[in-house]
């Protein structure tokens, strides 16, 4: 090596750092662009620092995607060329996508405005759908706009790459242990900045949601991450094409009409403290009371016959993603499709979030795992709720097992929380450890030789966890005005190990409702009609008298007057189940696939797979059009 050369390892990786900077810029000038178009809709100017702030998790995802091909080619090229290159073929790797982001950044601006969304596959077919339309709506201050971020967006990018990464891009040879430890450095730091860090969730946009600004949120996230990945998604034609839309909708209105005047009501206020607890995957075959297996939920079973335990309650589908938009928003699962994967879309979904926020309530969201799971973080946000505390927010030696901290130490955290609340409170409290696979410390109550005993042992922690909560609950003074709900976001194969995805005991669940502003006459009732965790989302409002339409797939669970159907699907399957039976259909077969009527009632069962037919028809229509 000559004196005053750098050494080759060096003059790579500052090439590496310059390309790396040039992506992260192209987002700067995007997110900025982004900002300045909109920035009377962000209602805290502070906002704008942190949407730059956590909008870096995406930048670098998206800036370590776009390294990868020349990481591996400058390792092919140490290796096996050992010589330098044609500068085009930087410049045109270069310019691809720079022309892309380009377009993309001017399509998005004009786009938002109108939709309050950001550029997406959706909104790509729609316009191509609709050209004319999109023609249409193009004026004069667009297009100097369009004129204006092109010139700032090509003298950055033009300026930047010449007097920065080309000044960089020079061929060294370095030794081979120097490329090895390059190479293994570097794709750690590639893996790294893509996949958003190690935990469960890998990245996703709800990981830069921090604010219930849905303007501050959509400025954090980063354009073209999101484009590209919305790409690789699929919000597909409808598997359930079964009949006519018209004869669709008249069936799955009439099976949903209920009649609201008949909602009794069993609170002794119209403004109660309320706690949802959402139970990870705890079935009603862990609860005698239920028909299941005694011993492993005493504590829940006492806190049932405290208030209204309903017997015959359905989750709506078999994943977490499913039941939390069940719950929350009483909207059906989708089958091969989930709502809550995509924010554009749900986010113009209702939820019961919002009813008591518009009442003044304090609104919580407690979960010891990633918030930003399945994107909850986000729903959390955008549908009222103000305050969202997770795993990031326990210190770092905090109990924790594989998917984050422990629930008592949630419940610890959610009860000191409540005692400070000035207003009337919405908490929704989502547990984790009876998650698979079911980690558990310092010991199994019913052993862990088996997945199914280790369910069984971390079911009984929920139970002791929860009887523990709400006892110190009902020690303060707020409790006297709060009601409690418990349920869970779906059933489980566990602990019996015996139904398939298209018998409603999978789906079979907990729902039970009681607390201290529970009236006295109804502590201690049983309801053994089917019911639906659908129907939390219109209970929920209705305890604060908003008789509300808004959710259309969900009936009262208090109405004298309504039709009792539960109906539950998984990606190939679903199924419907009212007072008299169930009946299930296997998507893939195209036929009924079980069925609890006699063989002699062919038209009854046929009758309620065709309710169940125009109802998921139905319900795939309406994911499609959000």
């Amino acid at each position: 090596m000559n004196v005053g050369q750098k050494p080759g390892w060096r003059v790579s990786l500052l090439f590496f750092v310059s390309l790396f900077a040039y992506w992260l810029v192209l987002s700067f000038v995007d997110r900025a662009a982004f900002v300045l178009s909109f920035r009377y809709k962000i209602e805290d100017v502070q906002d704008i620092a942190y949407a730059f702030l956590y909008g870096l998790r995406l930048d670098f995802s998206l800036a370590a995607y776009l390294m990868a091909l020349p990481f591996l080619f400058f390792i092919i090229q140490q290796l096996w060329l050992q010589r330098g290159v044609s500068p085009w073929l930087l410049r045109v790797y270069v310019m691809l996508p720079t022309f892309l982001f380009a377009a993309i950044t001017i399509a998005n601006l004009p786009l938002y405005e109108s939709w309050g969304e950001k550029v997406s596959k959706r909104a790509l077919t729609l316009g191509l759908d609709t050209i004319g339309g999109v023609s249409s709506s193009v004026d004069a201050g667009m297009l100097l706009q369009a004129a204006l971020m092109l010139t700032i967006y090509f003298v950055v990018a033009h300026y930047f790459y010449h007097w920065v990464v080309v000044k960089r891009a020079k061929y060294t040879s370095q030794s081979l242990k120097s490329t090895v430890i390059l190479f293994v450095l570097g794709a750690l730091a590639l893996f790294t900045f893509i996949r958003g860090g190690y935990g469960r969730a890998t990245l996703n946009q709800s990981a830069v949601y921090f604010s219930d600004d849905n303007t501050a949120n959509h400025a954090a996230v980063n354009t073209y991450w999101s484009f590209l990945k919305d790409l690789t998604k699929s919000t597909k034609k409808s598997p359930y094409q079964f009949m006519s839309e018209e004869e669709a909708k008249a069936i799955v209105g009439d099976s949903l009409l209920y009649d609201r005047d008949s909602v009794i009501n069993v609170l002794k206020t119209d403004r109660p403290n309320v706690i949802l607890v959402i139970l990870e995957g705890v079935v009603a075959q862990v609860f005698a009371d239920l028909g299941g297996e005694k011993d492993i939920t005493p504590k829940m079973t006492t806190l049932m016959r405290e208030g209204v335990n309903f017997t015959q309650a359905y989750a709506a589908a078999d994943r977490s993603d499913k039941g939390m938009i069940a719950v929350l928003s009483g909207f059906p699962s989708q089958g091969p499709e989930s709502i809550i994967k995509y924010i554009p879309k749900h986010e113009k979904l209702p939820a019961v979030g919002q009813v008591f926020d518009s009442l003044g309530y304090a609104t919580s969201f407690y979960h010891g795992g990633q918030s930003e799971f399945y994107n909850f973080k986000s729903f959390m946000l955008t549908h009222g709720i103000d305050k969202v505390v997770d795993n990031a927010n326990f210190p770092i030696n905090a109990q924790r097992n594989s998917w984050g901290v422990y629930d008592h130490l949630v419940a610890k955290r959610l009860l000191n929380s409540l005692k400070k609340e000035k207003k009337p409170f919405f908490s929704i409290f989502y547990t984790l450890v009876n998650h698979e696979p079911f980690d558990l410390s310092p010991s199994y109550a019913f052993g862990n030789k088996t997945k199914a005993d280790a369910y069984r042992s971390t079911t009984f922690y929920t139970d002791t966890m929860l009887f523990n909560f709400i006892e110190e609950a009902k020690q303060q003074d707020w409790y006297e005005n709060t009601i409690v709900v418990v349920t869970s976001d779906h059933g489980h194969v566990y602990p019996t190990e015996k139904y398939g995805l298209d018998r409603p005991e999978r789906y079979h669940i907990p729902l039970f409702v009681f607390g201290g502003a529970l009236k006295e006459e109804y502590r201690g009732k049983k309801v053994d009609e089917v019911v639906s965790q659908l129907d939390i989302a219109s209970t929920l409002a209705g305890f604060v008298q908003e008789k509300t339409m808004r959710f259309k797939y969900s009936q009262d669970l208090f109405a004298l007057r309504r039709k009792h159907l539960a109906f539950y699907n998984s990606n190939a399957a679903f199924g419907v189940i009212n007072n008299e039976g169930a009946v299930s259909y296997d998507m893939l077969k195209r036929n009924i696939s079980y069925s609890t009527f006699p063989k002699d009632s062919v038209d009854h069962r046929e009758k309620l797979i065709h309710v169940a037919k125009a109802y998921y028809q139905t319900v795939f229509n309406d994911f499609l059009k959000y």
